[in-house]
């Protein structure tokens, strides 16, 4: 049974691989240095099921010493779960994959307490912030965002430190809108 791509894609090992393909397309070796502590089978076994499902490709092909070295690229939007495929997925599903989101980026912030912390110095922190726009502005809001990630994104030097930024976008129930007053 093929799996559905957002099962294929909300994996931990499958999400490094993604975020590293975003930066530039990478050979096996490459992979290997960016994604520390990864088995080479393990990642090859991840590598060809983002390829069976169209996520990857390969990009180039070439001879290295008697062995074939093979380049891998994601193909762009691939990666991202469409609205009709959301819409297919249940309650208790969406609650399951948030989840393994939400471990994924707990054990980014684990690993980043381990390290040597300074919290104002790194930039880290963690803020909520309601916006109140209409579907048009919020349409250009994400926009003018989406804009400003690919300015900055992906552009690793050898003086860049990386940064995680984590979105989650949580709409108002239906209907919501009044705000209850509450005196006490």
């Amino acid at each position: 049974m093929k799996q559905r791509k957002i099962d294929v894609v909300l994996h931990p090992i499958r999400m490094q691989l993604i975020q590293a393909l975003i930066k530039k397309p990478m050979t096996v070796q490459e992979l290997l240095n960016d994604l520390q502590g990864v088995a080479q089978a393990t990642l090859y076994r991840h590598l060809n099921l983002l390829k069976d499902h169209h996520i990857i490709r390969i990009k180039e092909e070439r001879q290295v010493r008697g062995a074939v070295e093979k380049t891998y690229e994601l193909l762009e939007g691939a990666a991202i779960i469409s609205a009709e495929e959301a819409e297919t997925i249940t309650k208790e599903e969406h609650q399951r994959y948030f989840l393994r989101y939400f471990a994924m980026i707990l054990k980014q912030f684990d690993d980043y307490l381990e390290g040597d912390v300074n919290m104002e110095q790194d930039g880290f922190g963690y803020t909520q912030i309601e916006l109140a726009l209409t579907d048009e502005e919020f349409q250009s809001f994400t926009l003018e965002f989406s804009e400003l990630l690919k300015r900055y994104g992906n552009k690793m030097n050898s003086q860049a430190r990386k940064r995680t930024l984590s979105t989650i976008l949580l709409p108002e129930k239906k209907g919501g809108g009044e705000k209850n007053d509450r005196s006490d």
